[in-house]
């Protein structure tokens, strides 16, 4: 495109300057073909982006095919300007009379309309402007090529606005199934834009009874979200849309399965106050609410069943697989509620198809505190390992199982040992670097002592030069700071040797003690560096203190000091 068109469109000038002129750029342009950007968009366009309403008009004017014309994605300068929100220019295009209709219906690449467009951009205004010309809502809204209408934009968005608008023309209730078969109710409610909810349910109440692809309704949907007051009020209308499953034929579960999978108990109570027999429903497994509740961790909810007197005929109630939900629990390997474990029907410990108790699950779980514990529960529901006839056996089989799971747990420690011990050997490369320099330079610093060395205090031949500093405190701590430092580095140093000499005599049949020896040794040595990395900061701040005097700069330098090992162990404190 002519770079003085396309400016004159994005600033909104006519370019009547006697040298180029619109109305000859434009009617040159009828005739050989309309320049565009790469985008394909005609200085209409351009000028509809930008909200030149003026431009657009005279453009039109000159040229009205230009109202029609598509860029490469099929958009139209109304789709542009709906979606940048230029209500001016929206209102100007649509004052070309005759046209307006047929513009408002246009769809581009992915079948949006202008109104698309707007309600995705929340332009209230252009909704408005664009509603106004939409008589027949079966024509007038259609779905794009994802199936979606904008009633379901506005309901998914949560733009209350522009779906009453919508909603207002809409006289009788109709609607377009969207995305994956489902409605606006739907994706309003799975958004949990309550407002939207209200809405669209009073405008047409049957909606939340509809299915999606995988078989869920409104209610299955907010039952999940926890929205009670939406709940309540599907219920008020119709009772029975607690009783309806959700799922495909062959895997469905029900409203009262999906507040015991969520753990919301508030959402229990609304439900059995509207349906109080809705406990008594079993999903495609056969599996009852206390069931599911357990087998997601929510072990809250078993109060709710032991104060609505439900538990009774829950606890002990097997599925299809004849598995209670104690079974379940063992497979899970989540810790028993004391509350199961204190119930009469618990006791029973019963069989499932496969001939196995949930101690039996419990025991085949892979060796580890967790499973302790739960083996642990089981047995004490009664004090004894199996049942029945089979007492004996099971005991017997019990040990054997423990035994060969410690044996296979010996083996998965011994694995972690390795992967610790090549964590230590890594880690303590860096740490010999750093206790070798904090040697070397105090190492030095003992030779080379602050305020250097008198060399007339010799009182005899037996006596060397002493310090010119010796008499003050803080030379002394110097010297003390110094040698500590000097002694736990190499200290560390010395037992990371060790430690290097432990891993070459590596003894298969005393790895636990070789291995807890190993820990304690780094222990030892990263305490030792770290208290060496302390005095290298103690001896510098007193050598600095001791060369310069009584002054405010070694004050300043103490401070520094302080500061800095203050900030060393509250990072540590804190990690």
């Amino acid at each position: 495109m002519d770079p003085r068109m396309y400016n004159a469109a994005k600033k909104g000038s006519t370019l009547e300057d006697g040298d180029f002129s619109l109305v000859e750029y434009l009617k040159r342009e009828e005739e050989n073909g309309y320049q565009v950007t790469p985008k394909g968009n005609t200085i209409l366009h351009v000028a509809a982006l930008f909200g030149q309403r003026g431009f657009v008009g005279e453009v039109l004017k000159i040229t009205p095919a230009l109202l029609c014309y598509k860029n490469k994605k099929n958009e139209t300068a109304l789709h542009i300007a709906a979606n940048a929100g230029q209500s001016e220019v929206v209102s100007e295009l649509l004052s070309f009379r005759g046209e307006e209709t047929i513009l408002v219906r246009m769809t581009d690449d992915i079948g949006d309309t202008a109104l698309h467009k707007a309600v995705r951009g929340g332009h209230i205004d252009i909704v408005r402007m664009l509603v106004k010309l939409l008589l027949d809502p079966e024509h007038d809204f259609p779905a794009n090529k994802a199936g979606e209408t904008p009633l379901y934009l506005a309901a998914e968005s949560g733009f209350h606005d522009a779906l009453i608008e919508i909603l207002n023309v809409c006289k009788e209730p109709t609607y377009v199934a969207g995305p994956s078969n489902r409605t606006p109710l739907h994706a309003a409610v799975i958004q949990e834009h309550t407002e939207c909810v209200r809405s669209l349910w009073q405008w047409n109440k049957p909606l939340c009874e509809e299915l999606d692809r995988w078989g869920w309704n409104s209610l299955h949907y907010a039952v999940k979200q926890g929205l009670k007051e939406i709940v309540s009020d599907m219920l008020g209308w119709k009772k029975s849309l607690a009783y309806l499953p959700a799922g495909s034929e062959n895997d469905w579960t029900t409203t009262f399965h999906i507040a015991a999978s969520e753990g919301d108990v508030s959402m229990i109570y609304k439900l059995l106050n509207h349906c109080p027999d809705c406990w008594e429903m079993l999903n495609s497994n056969g599996q009852n609410a206390l069931h599911v509740a357990l087998l997601n961790g929510h072990k809250m909810f078993v109060s709710v069943f032991y104060g609505s007197g439900f538990c009774n005929s829950l606890v002990d109630e097997a599925d299809k697989e004849g598995n209670t939900p104690l079974h379940l629990l063992a497979a899970s390997g989540d810790h028993v509620p004391q509350m199961i474990l204190d119930h009469p029907r618990a006791k029973k410990m019963v069989f499932n198809k496969q001939n196995q108790t949930p101690l039996d699950i419990a025991l085949c779980r892979t060796w580890t505190i967790k499973k302790e514990k739960l083996v642990h529960d089981f047995c004490s529901i009664n004090g004894q390992l199996g049942q029945r006839d089979f007492k004996v056996k099971r005991k017997t089989e019990t040990i054997g199982n423990i035994q060969q799971m410690r044996k296979e747990d010996d083996h998965d420690k011994a694995k972690r040992v390795k992967i610790e011990i090549a964590k230590f050997m890594k880690s303590t490369q860096l740490h010999v670097v750093v206790a070798t320099l904090i040697m070397t330079v105090t190492f030095a610093a003992g030779f080379t002592l602050p305020g250097d060395l008198d060399s007339d205090t010799y009182d005899s031949p037996t006596k060397g030069r002493m310090a010119i500093l010796l008499k003050r405190a803080a030379f002394r701590a110097f010297v003390i700071s110094d040698v500590l430092a000097f002694s736990c580095s190499a200290g560390a140093i010395f037992i990371y040797f060790f430690m290097a000499d432990m891993d070459v005599d590596y003894n298969e049949e005393r790895k636990w003690d070789w291995f807890k020896m190993f820990r304690r040794s780094y222990n030892i040595a990263g305490s030792l560096q770290g208290l060496a990395m302390g005095a290298v900061v103690v001896a510098f701040v007193t050598g600095m203190y001791a060369t310069l005097a009584n002054s405010l700069l070694a004050n300043s330098v103490c401070v520094i000091g302080c500061v800095t090992v203050l900030v060393y162990f509250s990072i540590i404190f804190w990690v």
